[in-house]
Formats: structure tokens, C-alpha cells, sequence
């Protein structure tokens, strides 16, 4: 259709954009008039005003994600059992704490805690 604008699909309001909304919602604007001045579609707006009048906050929800299988205790001793051995296999990692977790979850927690890998050589590195 000409003279349509192309809206920004699938993209998310930012805390400038929920701050005008709030503002001309509660100035008395309509939500046609208001996502056409924003240039969000009027879900994205009439969500928005929902959020505010029913919560008082625009603030984005924290997303669920999955539930951790370790507790803080048994992260703390993977991150010290590769300090004390820094080329410990994963899978012995996993058996000397005792928690049954992904070998790419103690990667994950060896990485928040700013550490590396750190393999053994297979052969010493010779110059010819």
C-alpha cells in the first residue's frame, strides 16, 4: 500500500519510547494517535499502557529461563576444584563435587568466574 509506513516489527520498546507512551496516555491521547506519533503499532502501545495502569512500572519483566541445578555452594567448589587443578577434566570435575549437571554448565560456571581453559599438552612443543 503507498503512503504506508513500514513499522518496526519484533522489536522491543526502549525505556525512551515507554516514557512518551505513559506520558501521552496520561495526557489523554489516544492509542491510534499515540502509536502513530511513536511509530509502534497500537498493541505495542495498548500493552504498554496496560503494564503501567496495572503495575505503576514499564520496567521489562526479567525473563524465566531455566532453573539452575546447582546451588551456589556447589559452584563455588567447581570454580575451586579448577583452581587447585587447572587442567582437570570436566567430567572429573563433575564427579569429585558430586552434582548432576551438563559438562557444559561447569563451563559456564568456570566462565563467570573468569577462568579459562587450560588443557595439558599432548607433546612437548619442540623447535627443530
Amino acid at each position: 500500500m503507498p503512503g504506508k509506513r513500514a513499522r518496526r516489527h519484533f522489536s522491543q520498546l526502549s525505556e525512551f519510547e515507554t516514557s512518551l507512551i505513559v506520558g501521552m496516555k496520561t495526557a489523554g491521547w489516544s492509542t491510534r494517535r499515540v502509536a502513530g506519533q511513536v511509530d509502534r503499532s497500537e498493541c505495542a502501545v495498548r500493552n504498554c499502557w496496560e503494564q503501567w495502569t496495572r503495575e505503576g512500572t514499564q520496567a521489562r519483566k526479567t525473563g524465566s529461563g531455566a532453573t539452575r541445578k546447582s546451588t551456589r555452594r556447589e559452584d563455588r567448589r567447581i570454580v575451586r576444584q579448577a583452581l587447585v587443578d587447572p587442567t582437570v577434566a570436566r567430567s572429573t570435575i563433575r564427579a569429585d563435587v558430586g552434582v548432576a549437571i551438563v559438562p557444559q554448565a561447569i563451563s559456564r560456571h568456570l566462565a563467570e568466574a573468569n577462568l579459562k581453559s587450560k588443557r595439558p599438552y599432548r607433546a612437548l612443543p619442540l623447535t627443530p
